[in-house]
Parts: C-alpha cells; structure tokens; sequence
C-alpha cells in the first residue's frame, strides 16, 4: 500500500483505482465504453480488499465512471473502507471508445484487425475507428465517422482536470474509472504524450496517486503508480505469454535499513537473473540486503561516473539473449538496478517522456520496468511500491 498521509494544505491529492476483475477481463476481451461487463466474485473480492488498504485515508470526495464494472467496484471499496461517501458519476470517466471491437477477444481482434491492431500499439496517437454507419432516411448513402480513441479520451481527461479539480483544493478525492482512462488522467496531468499511452500498465485495483499544488507554476507529481501489494502481489501481474526484461528499480539512499530489509523479504520469491549496482557505499550495501535470499545472483558493480553507459551496454546484452530464446513463449530475464536516486528518476523520466520534476520518488521503494522483446514501447508497470 502506497503512503497515505493526510494532505498538506499546499497539494490536492488524487487517488486513482482501476475497476476489478470484470467478466471481459476473465475472458479476455476488449471492453471499451460498452456496458456489459460486470465484475467476478474474485473482482468483488478485490475490491473489497482495496478498501481495506485505504481505510485509514480520509477521503473528500468520490468520482467514478457510469460503468457497471466500476460502480459495482465502488460499492466494494467503500464497504472495505467502512464508510458511506456520497459518489459522483462523471462521464468523462468512461473508458476509451472502441466500438469496433467491443467484445471481440484480444486474439480475433489481432488476427482479424492486424493493421489496425499494429497502429493501436505502436502509433496509438494516430489510431483511428469508425463507430457507426449512419444511413440517411431516404437514400442509401453511408456516413462514416471517424474517430481517433486515443486524442479523443485524452480530451476528456483534461475536462475532467479542469471541472474538478477547481472544486476540491487542498483536499483529497478518490477516482475509481479504467484502465484507459486512469492512464490518459495520469498522462494529461504529467505531461506525458499520447504517443505514450502504453507505457503505463493498470491492473485490475492498482492504485495510483497524484498530487497537484496549489501554488502557481508548480508541476503535478506522480506519487505512487499501479500499486497491488494490497492484493497479495509481490509485483503486478505480466499478461501472459510475455517475453522481454524486467528491471527492479531501487534507489539506494541507506537511511532506513528496516525497510530495505523488509523489501529483502518480499523479493524473495522473484527470481533475479543479475544485480547492476554502483560503487557508491550506499548503492553496496542496498545491493548486499537486497540479495541476501538470492545466493545465485550475478552481481555486477560499476563505478558511479560509468552506470548509465553500462546499464545501457547491459540492456541490449540482455535483449540479445532473450531474442536468441524468443521460441520460448514466456521467457523474460529479471534484473535488479541498485543506484543513487537521480539515476533511478533519470531512467523512469526516459521511459515516461516526462519531466523529472513530475515524478515523486520515495527512498527504500521498488519501481518496475518492463522491455517487451517484440514492442519499442517500455512498460511501467509500477512506481514507488513500498512495505507499509
């Protein structure tokens, strides 16, 4: 569970949850804005357990999407929290508009769709779907109309900011939406680019949070980002099937032991292929904590001057292995990145596209990257996950 302090009277904080587990997700189909999905019992589980993690957060105010899948996680959130808040719907809150595909399985839509599915990972700003064909009553003409998902949602994120936040300063309120819409609300705010609606992954009630100052000329930051620790995951979940490299970012600050060592605890059953630290006392001794469970580790130490240049060299070493296994649909190589905060904040920074000053990192937590072997776009899977 992220920290929770209550908010100082400078900053507006967001907590953001994702819908969870629904139907769709069970069966892997695409969900869109359409209203037919509802939650499993292991959602109505799930969500009731978020609740219980933020059940120590007071929180202002309530904002969902209309959706049956998030209103029915609401209900559960709020009775884990043991508290009755009065909701508001926003319909901008809704998820991203796919008609076209909308019930459609994430296979059929890949092998029936393959040139549009292309654009809508790699070039998502450019994706575009024609929702409807409308006949005129008295003739046989068809009106497409076009539409471009991505730049459309991202439009009502920022609506979205602009109503809402006026309303609620220096208070905190609470986002239950989806997992298009959570990424394109945390993207509007930080100043990350459509072109990188990817890069960020929602889980089923992975909890984000935003922070937004009240004084002129100060920048959003992202506090926390997909954390599913309250549901008794070490690390989010990958999709299955994946292959690529997954790095654990740590940034070693040696000011609270305790924590590192509980971190030591949770890591213990992830496998960690190779350790990448630098030769600042510091950066030594996290490493040491971090790998006492994992005897079989391949430590590497780089002077601090060199890490970023070696990093570098170490990720295409890797990517070049993976590629050599690609016949093994589920290999991927787990590696541990142990360095002084700015290097970690430089390499979350180059993966977001966004400016260091928007990103909040917290000492003695873990943040995890993920390079898909067959995609350019990285994925942050999680920010700043912590052991309280």
């Amino acid at each position: 569970m992220p920290h929770a302090p209550c908010p100082i009277p400078d900053f507006t904080r967001v907590i953001l949850v994702r819908h969870a587990q629904s139907s769709y997700n069970a069966q892997k189909r695409y969900q869109g804005s359409c209203d037919d999905s509802v939650l499993t019992d292991k959602g109505r589980s799930d969500a009731y357990q978020t609740g219980v993690a933020l059940r120590d957060v007071r929180i202002d105010a309530v904002y969902t999407s209309p959706l049956r899948r998030v209103q029915q996680t609401v209900v559960e959130i709020l009775r884990g929290m043991k508290v009755e808040k009065p909701v508001f719907t926003s319909a901008h809150l809704k998820e991203i508009d796919m008609p076209a595909w909308q019930g459609l399985t994430y296979k059929y839509v890949q092998e029936h769709f393959a040139a549009d599915y292309r654009c809508w990972k790699e070039r998502p700003h450019e994706f575009q779907m024609i929702p409807q064909v409308e006949r005129q009553s008295r003739s046989a003409i068809c009106v497409q109309q076009q539409c471009f998902p991505v730049l459309d949602l991202y439009d009502r994120a920022d609506q979205f900011w602009q109503e809402i936040l006026p309303l609620h300063t220096g208070k905190t309120i609470l986002i239950v939406s989806h997992s298009g819409t959570i990424r394109a609300l945390i993207s509007t705010a930080i100043a990350i680019k459509s072109e990188q609606y990817h890069v960020l992954q929602q889980s089923n009630c992975g909890i984000s949070i935003l922070n937004f100052s009240t004084l002129k000329h100060q920048q959003p930051q992202l506090e926390a980002m997909n954390i599913t620790t309250h549901l008794s995951e070490v690390l989010p979940k990958l999709k299955d099937g994946k292959q690529g490299l997954r790095l654990l970012l740590v940034p070693a600050t040696d000011t609270n032991p305790h924590l590192i060592n509980q971190l030591a605890e949770r890591l213990q059953a992830v496998p960690i292929d190779f350790s990448l630290n630098s030769d600042l006392e510091s950066s030594q001794h996290t490493t040491e904590q971090l790998l006492k469970y994992h005897p079989k580790t391949v430590q590497i130490q780089v002077l601090h001057q060199y890490f970023p240049q070696i990093l570098q060299q170490k990720f295409s070493s890797q990517r070049a292995t993976i590629s050599s296994n690609e016949t093994d649909s589920t290999h991927f190589i787990t590696g541990l990145i142990v360095a002084c905060p700015s290097i970690i904040q430089n390499l979350l920074r180059q993966v977001l596209d966004t400016s260091p000053e928007c990103l909040q990192l917290i000492p003695d937590t873990l943040s995890v990257i993920y390079y898909p072997l067959k995609s350019l776009t990285p994925v942050l899977q999680a920010m700043n996950i912590n052991n309280s």
